[in-house]
């Protein structure tokens, strides 16, 4: 099993979504609101940062973690071709437990 958990500015959404239903995701956790500063700058809801992300956080077997860091690189290909830094982060871990 797999933890996934993708970073991405709320404007991004959308796109989000649509990798988690085209690998076949059903559940998972959504924290809203979130904020920090990284590669695209600060994200700090306000005039300093502006913008603000979210965290979707995943456990899936092997093959859909593979479907979905797919589809968040093609994303990420498709962002960093508009000449700013990807906003869009994966982070991919090992799950020994879930229960």
């Amino acid at each position: 099993m797999k933890r996934i958990e993708i970073i991405f500015e709320e404007s991004n959404e959308s796109e989000i979504m649509m990798i988690l239903r085209q690998s076949k995701v059903e559940n998972y956790t959504r924290y809203h609101a979130v904020t920090g500063k990284g590669a695209s700058g600060e994200k700090l809801n306000n005039a300093v940062g502006p913008g603000i992300n979210s965290v979707i956080v995943v456990i899936v077997d092997e093959e859909v973690a593979g479907r979905i860091v797919a589809g968040v690189r093609r994303f990420q290909d498709v962002t960093g071709r508009m000449d700013r830094p990807a906003a869009t982060r994966c982070i991919v871990s090992q799950v020994d437990d879930f229960f």
